[in-house]
This record gives structure tokens, C-alpha cells and sequence, in this order.
């Protein structure tokens, strides 16, 4: 047998084909590999935009989550509200830079867009930046960006207006003054299982001494003040939650508990009722009978006599409103806003006998109907001074005013909270006494603003 030799030239033209093959090898791996380094960098990177995202949606909600806005609102105050909160806590701050919040405005002026800025999350410069909009009066969208080099994601979510209950309501008193108790004053729990019904709480700033309590006070629930550099004095021998020694009282006394929102007061909502004037030329002694009743400004009307009143009796300011005799009451009070520190001029005295029953308990007639269906406040007197110095029996609602002052013998069951809107005085002083009753009313109050916070919708997250 014989073997054939590869001419050099066959060999090397099968040493060019190995070594194509192997380069095209090597070529096509090392582009399988820069493709997999390319797409896990790529993967990295929308990881890091995504991460950017959430980081961002996380940190506008978790701002938010303090915002306190009126339910009256509508999309566009929303909207504002949402502006000023989120520049009060962002602008300035390192991570924005130069930076500011803004708002993108019609040509009227109202509010359309907030819009945040890119903020850094990361010193790799990945960033995120947002914008809010307003779908209806009721509802908020956020859209937010999450960037990391050329990747973006994008995440949307709504938010909701959910009305919650203010703390304020849960006081049986509840003043932005000083509290001033002495004698035997008393305010008392109409349940013998919850005495925190007759809670105090005292809001002032301007007075370390937020509650002062002099000679045989009674309270029989717990005091609260809003300023930690505030204290309670005590001189004399009181009962604070049922404890009469001083170290026991301490459990019951809560200094510093911060600051508790007081919503603003809405008398509006009862003052269409109002239509019958009241003025100078109407007579207003002897026996009497009124019904939804205005007072007009400046009349300063003394009732007198045996005086029955059903309905709504709305107050304008100024004036000064005196119910002297026997005063039989259904319905509610209300008063135009009289303005900031006028509560001297501005006055409601009550200092004969008051019976008194809520709205609900008004005829079943067609001028009342509406108004049956707002039961829980009795008296809404912003700007107003309220004195009281004769018995009032039961109040069937809560009381709200800018000064609270009780003498005497006054004295009687409230079934709602008492409001002090100015940092003037609440005041007690002899037998004043009342007792706070919360088994008839549930819910707030009307006559209140409502407070919305705006709560994300769960179900409206989407990744875009």
C-alpha cells in the first residue's frame, strides 16, 4: 500500500481554514459575551430605573402622608395644597439641588401640575422626578419616573380624599387657651366605664401654665397639653381621674403631647335656615316665639320672659346676645365669623334657665325637615365670647366658641365636646360644672370642616 503526502500547499490552506474556523469562533463568542455583559448591564440598569421609581413613589407618599386638607376642597385646592406641602418639605434640601418644586398654572390662574424636579436616590446618578395631577375634586394621580442612565421606568398610582375624624373631637374639652378651673368646679364623665369622655386638652403656646387649677376641682378625666414646656398647676385639692393624691394624679396629666388640629368651624351650612330678620325693632320680652331666626348686626337683642325658639338662630357680627329669662330651645346657634380677638365685644350670655333639645327633636314639618337630618352641634360661635351663668339643663350638641366662660352655679349635660378656638381662657369658677355625655351623637359633628388626607388607591398602581 502507498501513502500520499499533503503538498505544502494543502497543508497550509487547511492551517487558513482552522484558523477562520477558530477565529470566527472566538469572534462569535466574544460577541455572545459582550451581548450577555450588555444585557445583564441592561437588566442592571432597569433594575436600578425601577428601584429609582419606587424610591421616589415611596418618598412623595410618605410626604403626604402628614397633608391635612378641608373636604370642601376641590381638585385644583387639592392639587395646591399638595404643591405647598411638598415644597415645605423638599425645597432646599441637598438632593434637589437648585431646584423647586412648581406648578404648571392656567390662564386663570388655577393650578393644573405639580411638577418635582430630578432628585439623585443614588451617587450613580440615578434619579427619579414626578408629577401630580388633579382627575376630579376627589381624586389625585402620581406619576413618577425612575432614571438610571439611558432605562426609565415609570410607575402611576391615584390618590383618594378620605375624610377622618379630627382628635379634637375625641376631648370632652378642648381649648387653644388656657384652662382655668377653680372652686368646685367640676367636669365629669357621664359613663362610669369610660371617664375619658371628660378628657381636657389645652393647646396654648403662649402660657407654660396651660392648666391652671385652684381650691376642689374635679376632673374625671385625663389633662393634656400640646406644649412640652408646658405644666399644670395645682393649688388646692383636686380629683383628676378619680385620684386624689398627687403622685397617682401624675398617670393622668400628659404634658407635650404636640400639636392637635382643630378644624375650622362651618356655621354656613346651617345659615340658609335663617330666614326670619330679627333687628332693633323687634320685640324680643315677654312671652315669645321665634322660628329660624336672623339676627341682624349690631341689634344687640336681650330675650327676656318666657322665650321658646325653634330652628336655627344665626348671629351676624357684630353683637351682643343676651337670653335672660326662660329660654325653651330646639335647634342650633350659629354666628358669622366675628374676626380674631373680638370675643369681648362679640357675646352670647346665657344667665336665666336654658331646656334645650337638638335639631332632630324639632317638628316634623316641611321647614324643618332638612335641618332634623343635622343633628350633633348645638352652638357654633366663632369670634364669639360665651358666657354662661345660669343652668342650661342639657345641651344636645357640641359647643364651639373663641371664649368659654361658666360662673356660678351653671352647669349642665353636654353631649359633645366643648371647642375653644381662641388662645383667650376657658374658664370655671364656682359650682360651674357639666358633664359630657357621648352616647347620643356618633361621627363628627356638623358644622365642622371636614379633614381629608389623601390615601393611595391599591388598586390603581400600575407599571407603565
Amino acid at each position: 500500500m502507498s501513502t500520499k503526502r499533503l503538498s505544502p500547499g494543502s497543508t497550509l490552506l487547511l492551517t487558513f481554514i482552522f484558523l477562520a474556523l477558530f477565529t470566527t469562533l472566538a469572534i462569535a463568542f466574544h460577541t455572545a459575551t459582550n451581548m450577555s455583559f450588555q444585557q445583564a448591564n441592561s437588566l442592571a440598569s432597569l433594575q436600578r430605573a425601577q428601584l429609582a421609581a419606587e424610591s421616589g413613589l415611596a418618598h412623595i407618599l410618605m410626604t403626604l402622608r402628614t397633608i391635612s386638607v378641608s373636604g370642601s376642597d376641590t381638585g385644583a385646592e387639592y392639587l395646591a395644597d399638595c404643591a405647598n406641602h411638598l415644597a415645605a418639605a423638599m425645597d432646599g434640601k441637598p438632593n434637589l439641588g437648585d431646584e423647586t418644586i412648581e406648578g404648571d398654572y392656567d390662564a386663570n390662574g388655577i393650578i393644573e401640575r405639580v411638577r418635582v424636579p430630578r432628585i439623585a436616590v443614588r451617587d450613580t446618578g440615578d434619579s427619579y422626578d414626578a408629577q401630580i395631577v388633579a382627575l376630579n375634586d376627589d381624586n389625585l394621580a402620581i406619576t413618577v419616573h425612575g432614571r438610571s442612565g439611558r432605562s426609565v421606568r415609570t410607575l402611576y398610582i391615584e390618590l383618594d380624599a378620605s375624610n377622618r375624624r379630627n382628635a379634637v373631637f375625641d376631648y370632652g374639652v378642648a381649648s387653644r387657651s388656657k384652662i382655668v378651673m377653680t372652686g368646685n368646679a367640676r367636669i365629669l364623665s357621664a359613663s362610669d366605664d369610660d371617664p375619658h369622655w371628660a378628657d381636657i386638652l389645652s393647646a396654648t403656646y403662649t402660657d407654660p401654665e396651660a392648666v391652671k387649677l385652684t381650691g376642689n376641682p374635679t376632673i374625671e378625666g385625663d389633662i393634656s397639653t400640646c406644649d412640652p414646656a408646658s405644666h399644670v398647676s395645682v393649688t388646692g385639692n383636686p380629683d383628676i381621674g378619680g385620684e386624689t393624691n398627687w403622685e397617682a394624679i401624675q398617670a393622668h396629666i400628659h404634658t407635650g403631647i404636640g400639636d392637635v388640629e382643630f378644624p375650622e368651624v362651618d356655621p354656613t351650612v346651617f345659615e340658609p335656615f335663617a330666614t326670619n330678620i330679627v333687628n332693633s325693632s323687634t320685640g324680643t320680652s315677654g312671652n315669645k316665639v321665634f322660628e329660624n331666626i336672623r339676627i341682624a348686626a349690631g341689634t344687640n337683642p336681650t330675650f327676656s320672659g318666657n322665650i321658646t325658639i325653634r330652628g336655627v338662630v344665626f348671629i351676624e357680627a357684630p353683637n351682643r346676645v343676651q337670653f335672660t329669662g326662660n329660654l325653651n330651645f330646639t335647634g342650633v346657634i350659629v354666628t358669622e365669623d366675628a374676626g380674631e380677638d373680638v370675643y369681648d365685644t362679640n357675646t352670647i350670655r346665657f344667665t336665666g334657665n336654658m331646656s334645650s333639645q337638638g335639631v332632630e327633636d324639632l317638628p316634623d314639618t316641611p321647614q324643618f325637615a332638612e335641618l332634623r337630618e343635622m343633628p350633633g352641634s348645638m352652638l357654633l360661635a366663632p369670634g364669639f365670647g360665651v358666657h354662661f351663668t345660669g343652668n342650661f339643663g342639657t345641651v344636645n350638641g357640641a359647643m364651639a366658641a373663641d371664649r368659654f366662660v361658666m360662673t356660678g352655679n351653671s352647669g349642665g349635660t353636654v353631649h359633645g365636646p366643648i371647642i375653644c378656638y381662641s388662645d383667650s381662657d376657658f374658664t370655671m369658677t364656682g359650682n360651674a360644672h357639666f358633664t359630657i355625655d357621648r352616647s347620643r351623637y356618633q361621627g363628627d359633628p356638623p358644622g365642622f370642616a371636614q379633614t381629608s388626607t389623601m390615601v393611595p388607591a391599591p388598586d390603581t398602581y400600575r407599571e407603565l
